[in-house]
């Protein structure tokens, strides 16, 4: 789960920080500032899993795969016929989940991309695709909704989305996330930085409003897999010709 940005729109600027001194520790920070990570990275296998059941072959997009920890329960999943095709602006976080992919006998199929999305060479359209922790550090509804459709243009018709995200801020839950980290030890000076750079955030406002982006852009039928505080995940459909 990392952080992928588009050069389709000005005002799409994402956060910067994934360098090498991060990369190293992201999964660690990961599973305290995500309750349930393992699990949520297991039912976007298994979502995916069961949306392509009986296809000895397929080919999935990983937008924003980070340090590639959403494809190690593919080795558990049985699909060694499966093809997958990871992009993240950092080269950092690549070359960390270059070496976990390796560890896990999963690189030999698995194709990584430094770049943005719109860098991704021109290829086949992927049986499916999951682009998870990226959405919100996209600023602007126009950026959102061209990046959507970015992902969109690489699919088949009917092809599966897994999309996760954070979406509102509520102040009583950041609490709840805040208190956690200081359960884990995170100094009290560093957890009001983190407050800042919350409420600095412009998250998606609702799980309507992101209904409607997805939906703009051909993506319908959005069914929640996994919620942990003011994250979300959907699985949604790729249907061509929905309005947008």
């Amino acid at each position: 789960m990392a952080h992928d940005h588009h050069h389709a729109h000005p005002a799409h600027h994402i956060v910067p920080g994934f360098g090498a001194d991060r990369a190293v520790h992201y999964d660690a920070q990961a599973s305290i500032a995500l309750a349930g990570a393992p699990a949520l990275y297991e039912l976007g296998v298994s979502a995916l899993t069961a949306q392509l059941d009986g296809q000895d072959a397929a080919s999935l997009l990983f937008v924003g795969v980070g340090t590639g920890s959403e494809l190690v329960p593919y080795t558990r999943f049985d699909v060694p016929g499966w093809r997958f095709t990871g992009i993240d602006p950092s080269d950092a976080m690549l070359d960390v989940a270059r070496k976990r992919l390796e560890t896990e006998g999963l690189l030999s199929r698995t194709h990584l991309h430094h770049g943005e999305l719109h860098t991704l060479p021109a290829s086949p359209p992927f049986d499916g695709a999951q682009m998870m922790g990226v959405l919100h550090h996209v600023e602007g509804e126009a950026a959102r909704l061209e990046l959507l459709r970015e992902v969109a243009r690489r699919l088949e018709p009917g092809a599966p989305l897994v999309v996760g995200c954070r979406i509102g801020m509520d102040p009583e839950l950041l609490n709840v996330e805040l208190r956690r980290w200081r359960a884990y030890g995170t100094p009290r000076e560093e957890l009001e930085r983190r407050r800042e750079r919350f409420m600095a955030l412009r998250p998606i406002e609702s799980d309507a409003a992101l209904f409607s982006m997805l939906a703009q852009a051909g993506f319908v039928t959005p069914k929640p897999l996994f919620i942990s505080l003011q994250f979300k995940v959907f699985l949604a459909r790729f249907q061509p010709g929905t309005p947008g």
